[in-house]
């Protein structure tokens, strides 16, 4: 493993700040601003498709759905600006792509203040763990096996939607296909950005777009008053909370020390659990740390020079704000496609979730039955007392898991 690079840690917090603001013009290469770009496209195309569905799913109207996006870009953006210009390491501001997933459920039978109330529950208890320091102990209360099968879980439908979407328009979704593989093939730093590429030029070339309706201007936030519920409770804010600490801050943080950054996870959770907090009434489903998308700009791809590479990490909090304050502009660009291309494009951003996530769930014989049984409730959608499936399905695989266990002593 790289030697660990401490960057400013050690250096008081207004001192590190302004030092790394001095140098950011100085240090930025061509490749850094070309990769922390590229990170902002990434997230700008598949995750940003994914929150439109759940958007629908939600009856969001165009002011809140605009609303939810723009939030979610900026404080992004501001979330890997403070982080980065106080470590100087290439931290990344995101949301959560499975978490939003999970609203796609939730959403069809919790009303949009539910959801936000689930988002404050969710935001303080992410504080709360920064602040005590117990992620590590959080981690081990659920199987990693049950909440990777609980994902795959939600995850599965928007996989399965690429090809129930295929017969209505079956040349823009192939060629999206087509692109994406062969970008994995040949190593592509982000597949999908060429597939959304040649899907939009195909989608354009075969007439399919939609009339354009083209808004230039600010983005007007929307506020919602929160509805605390019990089912909101454990369907949306518990879910919420262990998708985002395992599929974000846990492989996020990772990305940082595989890299030979030294990961300050307890100040990433505790920064992203206030911005949360404080833009929640605005529909933000919750800020994190990036992980899929860190990767692209934490390698030395973005920047050969360890020193230099945060400034990579600025220039996409930059960019993120940017978009999101033009985000009346960025939905109607959204609008142009049809529906097959936000579902295969969608699909597609989450694959290799949905392939690791099912794969890490299954590949211990210990824990597979129990993550099997938490894939099938959860894939089924059932809705108990007002609670979601991936709620049963998490309580469902605790207790099969408990159950084999004991067998597995007894045998023993």
């Amino acid at each position: 493993m790289p030697e660990e690079f401490v960057g400013t840690s050690d250096q008081p917090i207004f001192q590190s700040v302004f030092r790394n603001l001095r140098s950011y013009s100085k240090d930025l290469s061509w490749s850094a601003a070309l990769t922390g770009i590229l990170v902002v496209l990434v997230s700008s195309t598949g995750p940003a498709a994914l929150m439109l569905q759940a958007a629908r799913a939600g009856h969001f109207s165009t002011n809140q759905t605009i609303s939810w996006l723009s939030i979610c870009w900026i404080g992004s953006g501001v979330v890997g600006l403070l982080l980065t210009l106080r470590y100087r390491a290439p931290i990344y501001g995101a949301w959560s792509s499975p978490s939003v997933a999970l609203l796609v459920t939730g959403l069809s039978v919790h009303s949009i203040n539910e959801a936000v109330a689930a988002y404050y529950i969710a935001a303080i208890a992410i504080f709360v763990i920064g602040v005590t320091g117990v992620f590590e102990k959080i981690l081990s209360l659920v199987p990693r096996a049950v909440i990777m099968a609980m994902l795959g879980g939600v995850l599965f439908t928007f996989g399965v939607q690429i090809f129930v979407q295929l017969p209505s328009q079956p040349v823009i979704v192939l060629v999206m296909l087509f692109t994406f593989f062969i970008g994995r093939r040949r190593n592509w730093r982000a597949p999908v950005v060429f597939s959304t590429a040649l899907g939009l030029i195909t989608t354009i070339a075969l007439g399919k777009a939609n009339a354009p309706h083209m808004v230039f201007g600010l983005t007007k936030f929307v506020w919602m008053t929160p509805k605390f519920t019990v089912s909101g409770l454990f369907t949306l804010a518990i879910p919420l909370v262990l998708l985002t600490l395992t599929t974000q801050f846990a492989p996020g943080s990772a990305v940082l020390i595989s890299n030979g950054y030294k990961a300050p996870i307890n100040s990433m959770l505790k920064v992203s659990g206030v911005l949360s907090f404080l833009t929640a009434g605005f529909l933000n489903s919750g800020l994190n740390c990036a992980a899929i998308s860190a990767a692209i700009g934490v390698s030395p791809q973005a920047e050969p020079n360890k020193d230099r590479r945060y400034t990579a990490a600025i220039t996409a909090g930059i960019a993120y704000i940017i978009v999101g304050i033009l985000g009346s502009t960025m939905m109607a660009l959204f609008n142009l496609v049809p529906n097959a291309f936000l579902a295969a494009l969608t699909g597609l951003a989450l694959l290799p979730s949905i392939a690791s996530s099912t794969h890490d769930a299954l590949v211990d014989p210990d824990y597979r039955e129990a993550a099997m049984v938490t894939f099938l409730v959860t894939v089924s959608n059932i809705h108990v007392l007002k609670l979601g499936a991936p709620f049963w399905g998490l309580i469902a695989g605790v207790v099969i898991h408990q159950i084999t266990t004991k067998k597995r002593h007894n045998k023993k």
